[in-house]
Parts: structure tokens; C-alpha cells; sequence
């Protein structure tokens, strides 16, 4: 989102003809509508799904507005591209600044050290615009997907706005140079240009967002088009979209609003965005912006209202203050009531009108009349001053982390504070009264719980979904004559460092076949495309066959039935995804080897977004960090499969109540942050589960075989 002027910069002779000079308040309204419904969707997610598109909107307006500046004054050399991005400088840094600066002091004050260092880091690339690779890089995979939202997740649509602004000017300059130097019009060169630049940027959009729709949706490359789109109604020229005041621009105007406010009640997060679909809202302003309709029958008398003009005007500031208030406030505010969402929109728009006065107009008057001042020495000064803030941030981070990665240290104070009989898994078995102990003895530290994840993951031992699947590693742990496989999703994976003690006093060798998110059942599972869909279901055949044909012992199986069975709803694919699973445990039994299914572990992510911010959030009342085993245990249809199977070569274990106790689930039990993230096992609770589970094991199957 931008906070340009509507009013181009007249020093030169124009080029050719673009949108007349002058105030558009259709614009504005344009403005507000965006800012508000993306505001809305932000708040209230379920009542307006789509109010995401908002950002496409700003994103055509933005296209359309520079371009026509650009036009106006086409750069001729270096000095008009310094000049142009300057004036970007003087417009949007300031407040942009101010907002990361307020944001990493509500940081620093209100939010948990566990997220220090990603929160810093995110301040780091929202100051610098490159937020949205870095959150295409590191918060659409799998291991992310836990991690909360940081106050900066919005520079991500800024970013994408800067980058356009640092490569629009010597685009648009460089094709009228084309333009003059073939003997035709600049303007039919730029909107020959434009063209390309925008079939281009929509087609790749179409196939990125079918590959992966979370990469797709930060990238610059596939919302180019966007700005392109915008662009290419600026080229048209001041005849096109001058002011209208017959039926049918009134009559396209509407339908480009209704285009905009279908996309924002119509579209969800389902949605594969920003490919094909984003064109309607994409058109709809478009429509909206070529028709300029001023007639009795248009929408102006809407867009052009006091509260749409004001909101308009206002639009940059609130959207860069609606998001780290939307965060930063529950960490005042426990429970963030609708009420409480009022009160904070209302303080929002004063945030808004006091940076535009104090920060955004005042700055920009300062710099025009200092002779000290300049913009560039701004940018340099403001840009240091908040990347060492930022870099403050992560040492800070850094240093606690350190201070807490001795996590072998952590456990032994952790025992001796207790006792052996009452940490970790034990806890609950032993009955022990302080299940859920101090803050200061926990271990792992919570700022360091989150990388204390089993080995398969530094190992590279998973199938993932970005690959579809097709690389499939074998890891071992292990290397006894007893051959034993280990198969499912991460929450088989999790199971390994229970598992390694076992392996070595048993002389077992350990293979796993385990994929991210992908139970192994041989059924395709909803992913982001029919690709990965495919995948996963092979990679279930595969696994199968290889288990079957691999001469095992023991199989070992576990699985988080995160996805759904394609064609199916969730609450009705428990039954095909049963049947899936007897097929594949029958056919593992058939090849001679003892089958075991362990039941999925309660699951925090249905009330928690993340176990170890919980515990940071909440150090001396540990109990807001627990939940009910109705909500924890979740459903596990291969457990139901082997227990309804009546074979004696296929066991369901359940170690649950190592987790729950008398309806009540623990994340935190015996000193021990059970959980790195939402759902998965912290590596050290694991390993406090390795004797009870070698117990239940031993239960399950008593084979001369597998027990030393």
C-alpha cells in the first residue's frame, strides 16, 4: 500500500497523454475501501474471507498513479531516477520508520522472549523491503507453520511496493527511450512494454500459485502483473480516463465496486491466490480507474463522502499501525473482545492522523526546507538506526538462547530440583504433585525449546511436500541384526529420540520412512496442488511396499491426521481413512513382521498457536498452557483400524496418559516443555519417554526376537 499524491509533477512537457493532472476523489474512495476491508478481514477473518484482495487493490492504484507520474516526467538519466525514489523516501519512510521503531518497543515490552530473535530479524527485512522473501523463504514450510505472527508480517505488501517503485522508473524510462529512438510514439512503446511485463507476470502467477500457493502469494515476480494492470490504464492517456458522465462509465464503475466487494464477502484463504481468481478484483479497479465516472447515476457521490475522503487520506498510516496493535494487544489483553477490537480501531485512527501530522507531513516539509537534512542522509540514518534496533533485538536473543543451550545442564537442574521419580514423563505416572513446575526450571528453556527438535529433521530425513514427495531418504538409527522400520508423518518422527535408547540396548536398527504432513496410507490427501496430492499417496505406496518387501521385524507407525482425504470432508474421511490404513497394516503383518500403531499424542495446536511462547507468556501460572483431553486427543483413524482388526500381529498402544491426566493435557510435565511447537515432541520429552514406551512396547509384543 502507497500514500502517492494524485497530482503529478508537472516540471516538464509531457510525453505523451496520460490521466489529466488534478484531485481524483474516486481514488480516495478506492483507498478506503481497501485499507477497510483488508482492516476488517484482519479483525474479523470469518465475516469478510476475501478482505485480503484489498491489497491487490492498492496494488492496480499504485501501477496507475506512478506510471502517470512517470509519464508526465519520463526519467531522461541518472538524476530523475535519484530524484524519483527520494521523493518515494520523503513520502513513506518516515512514518514507515516510526511505525517499526513504536512496534519493537510494544515488542521488547509486551511479547515473550521466544520470539525476539524471529520478530527482530522480521523488523530487520520490513526496514530494508525485502519482508516478503524473507517470509517466502522461512514462514510457508512446514516447521513455520506454528510460529506466531509478527507485528512486521504486513511489510510483506509494502516490500513488494518498494521493489516496484525501485525498478518502475528506469523500466519506464528505458522503453521510452526505445520508444523515441524507433520514431514511435513513447506511449504505444511503454504500453507495448507494460503488456509483456504483465501476460508474463499473470501466466507465471498461474503456475506458481498451482505449485505453491504459500511462496506465490509473497513473491514480486507474481504480483507484478498487479502494478502492470494499473499501468497499463495510465498509458491509455488523459482522453481515456478523463472524467465521464454518461450512463454506461456510471454502469462499468459500479461494476468494477461490485467486482472488488464480491471478491472481499465471495473469496476465503481456500482460495489458490494470486493466480487466475485475482483477476476480479484486479479488473474491478481497473473498471473503476479507466471509466473515472462523474456522473448522477456513479458511484462518486459514495466514493467521495467525507469518511471515505478522510479514510483515503488516511489509508497508508492505518495500514501500517492496524497490524502491530491487532498482535501487540493480546499480550495486554487476554481475551481481545469485540469490544476491545472497537476501542483499538478507534485507537488505531488517531495512531493514523497523529503520524500523518507529526511524523509525515512535518518530516517532509523539514526535509524540503533544511539545507542539512537531505533524504538520502535520511534514509542512511533512519535505515542504521533501525537495523541496529533490530540486530539488538536478535543478540539479545541470541545471548538468552546461549545462555540456555546447555539443555544437558538444564535437565540435570531440572532433576535435582523434582527428582528422577517425578521428571519428565514420569511425572504424571509417578503422580506427582508439581507436574507443572517454575518457570526458572524448566527444561529445554523456553527460548530455546523451539529448536530442540528430534534428529530427523537435521538429518534431512523427510519427504516434503515442496518436492511432491519424490525425494524419499531412508535414515537409520541404529546398526543391530534386528531390523525395525519406523513409518508415518512427523508425528512418527517425533518418536526417535524415544526410540534411540531402545534400539541401542536391544540391538535394533532403526529405518524410517516418514514424510511431512503426509500420513502414508496409500489414499491422496488435499495438499496446495494435484502434484503434491499424487505425491503423498505415492510416497504411501512406496513406503508400503518397501516395508513389505524389507524383511522388518517390527513395524512402528504413528501419524497426525492433519489432512483430509481428497473428496471428502474432514468429518467424513475418518472412514476411508481407516480402510487405508487396514489394508497397509495387513499387508505389513503378511510380511512376517510385528506390527505396532502408537496413537498420535494430544495435540496443543487446537487451543495453543505455540507451546513454548505459551509457557514464555505465562511463567507463574503454567496451567493457561494446558487443555482439555476432548480438545487435545484428537481423532486417529489408523489407531481405530488396528484396534478393530482383531489380529494378534497388529498392536495399538496408547501412551496418552503420560500426557493427560483426569481430563487435562499437559504441555508441561516434569520440568519439561513436552512440545517444541504446537504439536510435536520437544527432543527431551522424548527421551524421557523412552523406558515407558520401551515398557508398552514390551507389552504389546512379547517376541523373543526384538527383546534382548
Amino acid at each position: 500500500m502507497s500514500r502517492h499524491s494524485t497530482t503529478p509533477e508537472m516540471s516538464t512537457p509531457q510525453v505523451a497523454s496520460t490521466p489529466r493532472a488534478g484531485f481524483r476523489a474516486d481514488i480516495q474512495g478506492l483507498r478506503a475501501i481497501a485499507v477497510a476491508v483488508v482492516v476488517l478481514y484482519h479483525f474479523w477473518p470469518h465475516r469478510l474471507p476475501g478482505g485480503f484482495i484489498g491489497v491487490d487493490v492498492f496494488f492496480v492504484i499504485s501501477g496507475f498513479l506512478i506510471t502517470g507520474h512517470l509519464m508526465n516526467k519520463p526519467p531522461r538519466h541518472v538524476g530523475d531516477i535519484l530524484g524519483f525514489w527520494m521523493r518515494r523516501v520523503k513520502r513513506l519512510l518516515p512514518a514507515s520508520f516510526a511505525v517499526i521503531l513504536a512496534t519493537l518497543t510494544g515488542t521488547w515490552a509486551l511479547a515473550p522472549a521466544t520470539v525476539w530473535k524471529d520478530w527482530g530479524l522480521q523488523a530487520l527485512a520490513s526496514t530494508f523491503y525485502f519482508q516478503n522473501w524473507f517470509l517466502a523463504s522461512s514462514k510457508v514450510d512446514y516447521l513455520a507453520e506454528a510460529d506466531a505472527p509478527s507485528p512486521f508480517q504486513h511489510f510483506w505488501s509494502l516490500s513488494v511496493e518498494e521493489q516496484f517503485y525501485l525498478v518502475w522508473p528506469v523500466l519506464i524510462g528505458v522503453l521510452v527511450l526505445l520508444g523515441v529512438r524507433s520514431g514511435r510514439r513513447p506511449a504505444l512503446a511503454v504500453g507495448a512494454g507494460i503488456g509483456v511485463l504483465f501476460a508474463g507476470s499473470l501466466a507465471y502467477s498461474v503456475y506458481a500459485t498451482a505449485q505453491s500457493a504459500g511462496i506465490a502469494y509473497f513473491s514480486t515476480f507474481t504480483r507484478a502483473w498487479e502494478f502492470a494492470a494499473g499501468a497499463l490504464v495510465a498509458v491509455l492517456g488523459a482522453k481515456a480516463c478523463a472524467p465521464k458522465s454518461g450512463l454506461l462509465p456510471a454502469m462499468g464503475a459500479w461494476l468494477g465496486l461490485v467486482a472488488i466487494a464480491g471478491s472481499a464477502v465471495g473469496f476465503n484463504a481456500e482460495l489458490p491466490f494470486p493466480g487466475a481468481v485475482a483477476l476480479v478484483p484486479v479488473i474491478g479497479t481497473m473498471l473503476v480507474l479507466w471509466t473515472h465516472a462523474t456522473g448522477r447515476y456513479s458511484p462518486l457521490c459514495l466514493l467521495s463522502h467525507p469518511v471515505m475522503r478522510f479514510t483515503g487520506d488516511h489509508s497508508y498510516a492505518i495500514y501500517l499501525w492496524h497490524w502491530p496493535v491487532l498482535i501487540l494487544a493480546p499480550f495486554v489483553l487476554s481475551d481481545f473482545l469485540a469490544v476491545h477490537k472497537l476501542i483499538a480501531l478507534a485507537g488505531i485512527v488517531l495512531l493514523a492522523v497523529a503520524t500523518q501530522k507529526l511524523v509525515e507531513t512535518r518530516f517532509r516539509r523539514y526535509m524540503e526546507r533544511s539545507r542539512i537534512v537531505t533524504a538520502p542522509r535520511f534514509l542512511l540514518a533512519g535505515s542504521l538506526a533501525l537495523a541496529v534496533l533490530g540486530g539488538n533485538f536478535y543478540t539479545v536473543s541470541q545471548q538468552l538462547t546461549e545462555e540456555s543451550k546447555d539443555i544437558q545442564a538444564g535437565i540435570e537442574r531440572v532433576k535435582d530440583e523434582v527428582g528422577i521419580e517425578c521428571f519428565g514423563a514420569a511425572s504424571l505416572a509417578n503422580d506427582c504433585q508439581d507436574t507443572e513446575t517454575s518457570f526458572d526450571t524448566l527444561a529445554p528453556a523456553p527460548v530455546v525449546a523451539k529448536e530442540d527438535r528430534p534428529p530427523v529433521y537435521e538429518d534431512d530425513c523427510f519427504a516434503e511436500a515442496e518436492s511432491e514427495f519424490s525425494t524419499r531418504t531412508v535414515c537409520q538409527y541404529g546398526t543391530g541384526d534386528t531390523k525395525v522400520a519406523l513409518v508415518g508423518n512427523s508425528h512418527a518422527g517425533h518418536w526417535v529420540p524415544a526410540l534411540e535408547p531402545v534400539a541401542r540396548d536391544n540391538d535394533w536398527q532403526i529405518d524410517t520412512y516418514v514424510a511431512s504432513a503426509c500420513a502414508p496410507m496409500g489414499l491422496a490427501q488435499e495438499f496446495d496442488n494435484p502434484q503434491q496430492e499424487e505425491g503423498c499417496a505415492e510416497f504411501g505406496q512406496w513406503a508400503a511396499e518397501e516395508i513389505a518387501e524389507g524383511g522388518y521385524d517390527l513395524v512402528v507407525s504413528s501419524n497426525r491426521q492433519s489432512k483430509t482425504v481428497v473428496g471428502y470432508n474432514r468429518a467424513d474421511s475418518a472412514a476411508p481413512a481407516e480402510d487405508a490404513y487396514a489394508r497397509i497394516l495387513e499387508a505389513w503383518a503378511d510380511s512376517g513382521a510385528e506390527i505396532v500403531v502408537l496413537r498420535d499424542t494430544p495435540w496443543p495446536g487446537t487451543t495453543l498457536d505455540n507451546v513454548p511462547d505459551c509457557v514464555a507468556e505465562n511463567p507463574d501460572d503454567l496451567s493457561l498452557c494446558t487443555g482439555s483431553a476432548e480438545d487435545w486427543v484428537p481423532m486417529d483413524p489408523q489407531y481405530d483400524a488396528a484396534q478393530a482388526m482383531e489380529d494378534p500381529r497388529i498392536t495399538a498402544v496408547d501412551v496418552n496418559d503420560y500426557f493427560c491426566q483426569d481430563g487435562t493435557c499437559h504441555s508441561v510435565i516434569g520440568g519439561v516443555l513436552a512440545y517444541y511447537d504446537h504439536s510435536h515432541l520437544s527432543r527431551t520429552f522424548a527421551q524421557s519417554m523412552s523406558a515407558p514406551l520401551e515398557q508398552r512396547l514390551r507389552d504389546a509384543v512379547d517376541s523373543a526376537r526384538l527383546w534382548n
